[in-house]
């Protein structure tokens, strides 16, 4: 939620913007064992099985999941494996009805309190953000319509034998994050 907040700075005011960005360099980290146990658990084998080389430790964090890099087996090009903190699936629904009881006794407490939209926003969204398989679907649209356009911009390709609700696998690029624009 912080790290959805931290995006909004047309909305929110710079200071929250400033404390809250702090939460895109102190996400949570799964263990190895975790990671294992996930891919395990989507993909029917472990990383060491699936892939030819995979980091044990993690290429970048957030909050609902971590990227590893990884090598294909079959052409050793060089991977991005996004995997799903474990547990983050059964504890999300907690999680919404935690904010959104925090915020409606925020609002009842304060008048100038005003953000119960985010509870609106967020509440559909989580189960979509959790479905790697509809994120897959969404860069394909992307990279479709990206190709549409003419410009020059590149959406890794996804490795749907190697993807599922949890584990997105797709080519490795190289770039930079959104907000260093």
């Amino acid at each position: 939620v912080g790290q959805h907040l931290a995006n909004l700075d047309l909305l929110l005011p710079e200071p929250y913007i400033q404390t809250l960005s702090s939460l895109f360099d102190d996400a949570p980290v799964s263990s190895y064992e975790d990671v294992c146990h996930v891919v395990k658990e989507e993909l029917g084998s472990l990383p060491k099985d699936i892939f030819s080389e995979f980091s044990e430790q993690p290429f970048a964090s957030a909050s609902l999941a971590q990227v590893h890099t990884a090598k294909c087996k079959k052409n050793g090009k060089k991977l991005a494996v996004k995997v799903q903190h474990r547990g983050l699936r059964e504890t999300s629904k907690g999680d919404l009805l935690a904010m959104a009881t925090v915020v409606s006794v925020a609002e009842r407490l304060f008048d100038e309190f005003n953000f119960g939209w985010i509870c609106e926003e967020l509440t559909p969204q989580l189960p979509k953000e959790l479905d790697f398989n509809n994120e897959g679907k969404n860069a394909e649209a992307a990279a479709a319509h990206l190709l549409r356009t003419g410009l020059d911009c590149v959406v890794p390709k996804v490795l749907w034998n190697q993807t599922s609700d949890r584990v997105l696998t797709m080519e490795f690029e190289e770039g930079f994050r959104a907000t260093d624009i």
